[in-house]
């Protein structure tokens, strides 16, 4: 579940809350191709992330990627212990996975 809004630069926000997992990506990719054609970037708050799995953080990464190609802003607020688990899973160090999403 999401929901997204603007902020004061244009951004647009979304606040994920739940699984981000298989099930989630597709629509939740959507959305975030729709914030970085649309508006000047996309900022993503973590926080309520309760489920990730490897779709989940090869959705991230994709966001960090396609906004950087656009020229766009791209963030992450907040943290999660479940994208790091995660992202873990899959032979990342969370230094390693926060640093690489902050700089795209």
């Amino acid at each position: 579940m999401t929901s997204p809004e603007k902020d004061k630069d244009g951004n647009l926000v979304i606040k994920i809350k739940g699984s981000l997992s298989a099930y989630e990506v597709g629509a939740l990719k959507d959305q975030m191709l729709l914030g970085l054609e649309n508006e000047n970037g996309l900022i993503l708050d973590i926080n309520g992330i309760t489920d990730c799995d490897t779709l989940g953080i090869q959705l991230l990464y994709s966001a960090g990627k396609t906004a950087k190609d656009l020229n766009k802003t791209f963030l992450l607020s907040g943290t999660s212990k479940v994208c790091r688990e995660a992202a873990m899973g899959i032979g990342l160090e969370p230094e390693d996975y926060l640093n690489s999403l902050e700089e795209a």
